[in-house]
């Protein structure tokens, strides 16, 4: 009979061999005790990893479609502070020069002039307002502020109004200039320098996109405009020593002002059914990642009994290895004769 017998140096690089795959092995199962996931998917698929690609990846895109949600619900809120903003400066404004008992005396008249055109710089700062760097209300043009200075608009108006002698005039001429349309010389080319038409479309769920079109060019805003501008242009000196009619310009005002902040909480409502819409997609993207997820989980999840098992079958391993090993180490020559 014949005996096969490996040598010392070959039979040491066996031993460590087996020492290191025993090792990995070990550092392998300590890992998915820990995380609960196994560390090779692929040989728990056998290699067919297709559905935990398609899951991978519609994760990946729900994950960003829910942070576009969260970022227009971050810019729609905004808009709506802008709009309250506004609203505390002219809510009573319109009121207060309707019912002004005083209002025909000159001195009063120049104090209220000067009031609105306070309040117009005021509410052309707060539309101008910025939240991440961007400006709200200029459509796609959010790089740049939407309105230009209360001053520059009013040297607008000022030149429209040059040599006009009654109220009526005066606010004819100013309503036709807020509302010319492009390229007719009024407010959108003179005062607004954002864009107009389709605002900028967010798409929040993988069927429904979000639009926010408003802008200070919409309606609403530029009535309000309009209605400020019309008492503010006083403070300008139109109607210079005409006491009835400039008292009949700031009626006009407070009208106009009324009417438009009923038109601004028609903004605001507009506003509020798109935030609607963003808080409806951000549940929806919140159940589909939670669905997602626990699909992603149970074919990455590492079973712990098995695991458990398999790792106290590997230490036994291990420990029967140093064993042998020690006891190999002992053996010499001298004992063996």
């Amino acid at each position: 009979m014949s005996l096969n017998s490996i040598g010392d140096q070959a039979r040491n690089y066996a031993m460590q061999q087996a020492t290191n795959r025993l090792k990995t092995t070990m550092t392998t199962l300590t890992q998915e005790m820990s995380s609960g996931e196994v560390a090779d998917v692929g040989q728990r698929l056998e290699g067919n990893t297709r559905a935990l690609h398609q899951i991978e990846g519609r994760l990946s895109r729900t994950t960003q479609l829910q942070q576009n949600a969260a970022e227009a619900a971050v810019q729609l809120q905004a808009i709506q502070d802008v709009f309250s903003g506004v609203r505390s400066v002219t809510n009573d404004l319109g009121v207060n020069l309707l019912s002004d008992p005083f209002a025909a005396s000159t001195a009063q008249l120049g104090t209220r002039a000067t009031e609105v055109a306070n309040a117009l710089n005021t509410v052309i700062q707060r539309l101008n307002g910025m939240d991440s760097n961007r400006y709200l209300l200029s459509g796609l043009a959010s790089d740049q502020p939407p309105l230009v200075p209360a001053d520059q608009l009013l040297d607008s108006l000022e030149a429209v109004t040059a040599g006009l002698t009654t109220a009526d005039q005066i606010g004819a001429a100013i309503a036709d200039w807020f509302d010319a349309p492009a390229g007719a010389g009024g407010f959108l080319d003179n005062a607004y320098r954002g864009t107009t038409g389709e605002g900028a479309t967010i798409p929040v769920t993988e069927r429904e996109t979000v639009q926010v079109t408003t802008s200070a060019a919409a309606p609403a805003v530029r009535d309000l405009l309009k209605g400020l501008a019309t008492a503010a242009i006083l403070d300008r000196g139109a109607l210079a020593g005409q006491t009835d009619e400039r008292a009949a310009l700031l009626r006009q005002s407070g009208h106009a002002l009324i009417a438009a902040d009923a038109g601004l909480l028609g903004e605001m409502g507009r506003v509020g059914l798109e935030q609607q819409a963003v808080t409806r997609a951000q549940t929806e993207n919140a159940s589909v990642l939670s669905t997602l997820e626990v699909s992603r989980n149970d074919i990455r999840r590492a079973d712990p009994y098995e695991t458990a098992t398999a790792l106290t079958e590997v230490q036994t391993q291990i420990e029967t290895l140093f064993a042998v090993t020690a006891r190999l180490s002992r053996l010499n020559l001298v004992d063996y004769l």
